[in-house]
């Protein structure tokens, strides 16, 4: 009884160490006998989603950049982006920055807020 058990895990180990070469040769074979998938003149620089499966890309192409749209349906060109633009992300004031100043008034008419409305009247 055993020896069918042992025959089992045996032949068993053998069939999975075989299907993991087949997948490992495929795998070699459709990348180009080795070669990096990962393409070194393409480049996705950044990516933003706007709605789910709709999608806006900065990919580089040598040294030129570009912005696209990704939809379900389609993708498609927006425009040439410029090399030598920069975009910088403007940094908000703070309220505190944003309130009145405080003017000094001459102080040798020094009224109350009373006295003048008592003078309107």
């Amino acid at each position: 009884m055993s020896g069918y058990l042992i025959n089992f895990v045996v032949y068993t180990a053998a069939m999975v160490g075989l299907i993991f070469l087949a997948l490992f040769v495929y795998k070699q074979t459709t990348q180009g006998f080795g070669m990096s998938s990962k393409s070194k003149f393409l480049n996705v620089e950044d990516s933003i989603s706007l709605a789910p499966r709709k999608n806006l890309y900065i990919i580089r192409a040598g040294k030129e950049r570009f912005l696209v749209a990704s939809d379900v349906d389609r993708t498609s060109l927006i425009s040439k982006l410029d090399d030598n633009a920069t975009f910088k992300r403007q940094e908000l004031k703070s309220s505190v920055d944003e309130l009145p100043t405080i003017v000094d008034f001459p102080k040798n008419k020094e009224t109350t807020v009373f006295q003048n409305i008592v003078k309107r009247i």
